[in-house]
């Protein structure tokens, strides 16, 4: 006999969304999920945090299906360890970024790959970011971190930011998809690996039909995300006025219950 939620797949952000204002899985957010995968559903996060930052929540965070982390750099299942795609920027980018570098010398440049991050340009943002997300800092020279790379954390002030955004999408062209996932960060990886491309690439590989796919975030970095899932898109009442705009559905704020709100909504229609 079937499960009540076999099919159902629930891809949530993080900060902001399944976290409330005290980076806390709520008790009530906690056991909904619960109810929603003991009766079959997938449920997992997509997050602009590195995996390891995720790793941090757990066994707390609890999830029945691989999740996006980097931004859609990675997908990885955090129950095995497993990787089961990763961004690849391509050779060349490093001579780009030493560039960048030389031009935009108080601009924090952090090089990620799977798993670590190393800081070749180090200013007080990337320190906070370390910080903020509980990773160790680790210096490296530019060239010692050549190849392989699977994404490009830019950190200033916004303003400076937009000036080094436009010597990247000069030089970068379209071979990469970049954003800002906060107004001091701006993210750059491979093009075909946003949150949402990786969501789409998630949902195909656990079959789940596109009516059966809910994705729910608040930030400009969720745009993508949420428009993988169309109108079964929502986002909590704290979500950033950009988002409000463009998402199908809303649900409480993270510090009330916004996830339990929506596995309530799939109780009565499941």
């Amino acid at each position: 006999m079937s499960k009540k939620f076999e099919g159902v797949f629930i891809l949530t952000d993080m900060d902001g969304t399944l976290l409330n204002s005290e980076a806390k899985v709520s008790q009530v957010d906690g056991e909904a999920i619960d109810h929603f995968i003991d009766n079959g559903g997938f449920f997992s996060v997509a997050t602009g945090r590195a995996r390891k930052s995720v790793e941090g929540f757990l066994p707390e965070l609890r999830t029945s299906a691989p999740s996006i982390v980097d931004n859609g750099a990675w997908i990885s299942d955090l129950r095995s360890g497993e990787t089961l795609r990763v961004a690849q920027m391509g050779s060349g980018y490093a001579a780009i970024v030493e560039e960048l570098i030389r031009r935009f010398p108080m601009v924090g440049v952090e090089i990620c790959f799977p798993g670590v991050q190393y800081v070749v340009n180090h200013n007080m943002y990337t320190e906070r970011h370390h910080k903020n997300v509980g990773l160790e800092l680790k210096r490296r020279e530019l060239s010692e971190v050549e190849g392989g790379w699977m994404k490009i954390n830019l950190l200033e002030d916004h303003e400076v930011l937009l000036d080094a955004m436009e010597f990247v999408t000069r030089r970068f062209g379209n071979d990469v998809f970049a954003q800002f996932s906060l107004p001091h960060i701006y993210e750059i990886t491979a093009e075909g690996f946003s949150k949402g491309d990786s969501a789409l690439w998630l949902r195909d590989r656990l079959r789940v039909s596109p009516e059966n796919f809910y994705t729910v975030g608040d930030g400009t970095n969720d745009i993508e995300l949420l428009a993988a899932a169309g109108d079964n898109s929502y986002a909590p009442a704290n979500a950033r006025p950009v988002v409000l705009e463009k998402v199908k559905n809303l649900l409480p704020d993270n510090n009330s219950g916004a996830i339990a709100a929506l596995i309530e909504q799939l109780d009565r229609k499941y």
